[in-house]
């Protein structure tokens, strides 16, 4: 029975590591979409210059991912910097804002907040249904592969131009 319930635990923690190392590949893919989705995206002309804030709302694993990148990337001639939101009412101006699937209540109470701030934020998330809530892009699993669904119309309320070739690489939502 004792060699029973060994091989049991070592089978789930094996499960939940696989998991565990799952997850945190999802994330590295995605943090590498949000890192073409800054040159593939246009922002006003006001976002051009200082700063390429990309932020993360609530504690996400993501938020690790951007740091990551904003240590060994920059946006065009831009820095690249990771910002961590804990509540609507603390978002301020970034140039893209991930909302991760745990938070996925709140898109629509933080797009309201953003655009009452005319903040011109790229909201990304990996939420079912988050595109009807007013995100402009959305994560999505097609066939094993990482792809992203695009509402243009999202993006234009939100003051952004998409580019022609971030058009063809997504599903587009509307």
């Amino acid at each position: 029975m004792k060699k029973i319930y060994s091989l049991f635990v070592l089978f789930t923690l094996l499960l939940i590591s696989g998991a565990n190392t799952q997850a945190q590949s999802d994330f590295r893919m995605q943090s590498v979409f949000l890192y073409n989705f800054t040159r593939l995206v246009a922002w006003p002309a006001d976002y051009q210059t200082g700063d390429f804030v990309v932020a993360v709302y609530g504690n996400s694993p993501m938020f690790q991912e951007v740091q990551e990148m904003a240590n060994t990337k920059r946006a065009g001639n831009q820095t690249i910097v990771a910002r961590n939101f804990s509540s609507v009412e603390d978002i301020s101006r970034c140039h893209i804002l991930y909302v991760p699937s745990n938070q996925s209540r709140r898109i629509e109470e933080i797009v309201n907040h953003l655009r009452a701030r005319n903040i011109s934020a790229l909201v990304v998330t990996d939420s079912r249904n988050a595109i009807r809530s007013g995100a402009v892009i959305n994560f999505t699993v097609v066939d094993n592969r990482q792809r992203f669904e695009l509402s243009q119309e999202n993006a234009r309320a939100m003051g952004l131009t998409p580019g022609g070739e971030i058009a063809r690489l997504a599903i587009l939502a509307d």
